[in-house]
């Protein structure tokens, strides 16, 4: 008996400490039950999530040695709960009702021009930009969105009219099918983004995408539409040469050659490029000349919108909209008033403004235009008691353009051969809209010994996913995914 009362005690014990240390999954909403986005729940001072964009977070509080939890979101209470009662539950935030004390309304004279000086004047040591190891978490979506699509040959030397016959025919069912078509695709990775001045390396522990090939629609797939069905009536034992206008694509094509299925690797590059944008250009905001509300105060409008506190510091919230044709922006930035630093800062493009084109229609066939903007960042100090980029969603528009032939001769094996040609216009117009959301994770100061140590591999591999799988991230610190992202197929 005494055994079995033991037993049953060692399995119950067992079983709290598994649960213990097991992954939460829980939500942060309103008094009205609505989602709060982008909430910061924090562990002691080094351990933290930030919500999703539907109020969801996981963590795992066995990670973090603190006894406490914070729930801290401009323009809500902060609420604190003891580690031992964080569980797979819903949390409620209360809206804020704030009382000015006596500094905060003598600093509230201010004017929103002068507050804006303030935070330009302090900026500099107010925000940390480089000999930093940042871990991040970056969750991109994609959707596209074909608008138009065209396939014409133009010219020929294939022997068989039957053959010139059925590849047009292949190319307007191709077209027929593609009108208005909609896709979408997630990508996400975790890894090391180190900065030292001016210079970043960047080091991927693990990359995933989340893809439905097969309605794909983006501009590579497309292009790999139209190769397929060519393949199909060229010589299958031939290589040909492939070139688009007066660029060489492939020099030895081989007709038979089978397809990739898996994405197995990825240029360091880009990736590099984006995690550095939005981390370091928003972290030195104040020198950032793309972002002319900071940088170029006459062209603007500015308003004083109220205060909040965020954990436990007093906020001005300062609005901004265009004063002059050349502005491009509106928006608001969170200050602390005891500092003046920017807690939280949120612009958008204005309707009808360009933030950045490229036309080269008569050159090469091709026009890209970004219309749409939409930004929050959330800044929070880090060990050294300097503010930088916690999170941030980038949402951001582009139209595409594509007018190129696309033109296939086959390689002579003899010299006296008579040069076999095919060439085909391909037409595109494609909208996408773009979504980046970057969490990061952590921050640590490094020295330039450590900076120069890390080696930055030119490819990172990525693992390809057709559906949602939860085991993924289990034993990371990320985003929760989305409903989108669950019930993707």
């Amino acid at each position: 008996m005494i055994r079995k009362i033991l037993r049953t005690i060692l399995l119950y014990l067992l079983f709290t400490l598994t649960i213990k240390a097991q992954s939460v999954t829980a939500r942060v909403t309103n008094e009205e039950n609505k989602p709060i986005p982008y909430v910061s729940i924090q562990i002691g001072t080094t351990y933290g999530v930030v919500s999703n964009e539907e109020g969801v977070f996981m963590i795992s509080p066995s990670k973090a040695d603190a006894d406490e939890v914070t729930f801290s979101c401009i323009g809500f209470e902060t609420l604190v709960i003891p580690k031992a009662d964080l569980n797979n539950n819903t949390y409620i935030l209360k809206e804020q009702v704030s009382v000015l004390d006596e500094v905060f309304v003598t600093n509230i004279k201010l004017s929103p021009l002068e507050i804006l000086g303030k935070v330009i004047e302090n900026a500099p040591k107010n925000y940390s930009a480089k000999d930093v190891k940042k871990t991040f978490f970056l969750r991109t979506s994609i959707e596209n969105k074909l608008i138009r699509n065209k396939f014409q040959l133009v010219k020929s030397s294939l022997e068989k009219k039957s053959t010139l016959k059925d590849l047009n025919e292949e190319l307007d069912e191709i077209t027929k099918k593609n009108v208005n078509l909609h896709s979408q695709h997630y990508s996400e990775s975790y890894g090391f983004l180190y900065a030292e001045k001016n210079e970043t390396k960047l080091s991927v522990v693990k990359a995933i995408e989340l893809k439905n090939k097969a309605n794909d629609i983006s501009g590579d797939q497309a292009s790999n539409k139209l190769l397929n069905v060519v393949k199909r009536h060229l010589e299958p034992d031939a290589t040909y040469k492939v070139k688009s206008g007066l660029f060489s694509i492939d020099d030895s094509l081989k007709i038979d050659s089978p397809e990739k299925d898996v994405i197995t690797d990825e240029d360091t590059a880009p990736l590099k490029t984006n995690l550095s944008y939005l981390t370091n250009s928003l972290n030195k905001f104040y020198t950032n000349k793309d972002l002319d509300f900071f940088t170029r105060d006459k062209f603007y409008k500015y308003s004083f919108d109220g205060y909040a506190t965020y954990k436990g510091e007093m906020i001005y919230i300062i609005g901004f909209q265009p004063q002059k044709s050349a502005a491009h922006y509106y928006g608001k930035f969170y200050v602390n008033a005891s500092d003046y630093a920017i807690v939280k800062l949120e612009y958008n493009l204005m309707d009808g403004q360009i933030e950045k084109k490229v036309n080269l229609k008569f050159l090469i066939g091709i026009e890209t235009m970004e219309d749409r903007t939409k930004v929050e960042a959330i800044f929070t100090k880090n060990a050294e008691n300097k503010y930088s980029v916690n999170f941030v969603k980038r949402q951001k528009g582009t139209y595409t353009y594509i007018d190129r032939p696309l033109k296939f001769t086959k390689n002579k094996l003899d010299k006296k051969e008579e040069t076999r040609m095919l060439k085909i216009d391909f037409l595109m117009e494609m909208d996408t809209y773009t979504t980046d959301e970057l969490f990061i994770i952590d921050e640590k100061k490094i020295t330039s010994g450590e900076f120069k140590n890390v080696i930055e591999k030119e490819n990172y591999n990525i693992d390809y996913l057709s559906k949602y799988d939860s085991e993924v991230w289990k034993d990371y610190n990320v985003l929760a995914p989305v409903e989108a992202i669950k019930n993707y197929k």
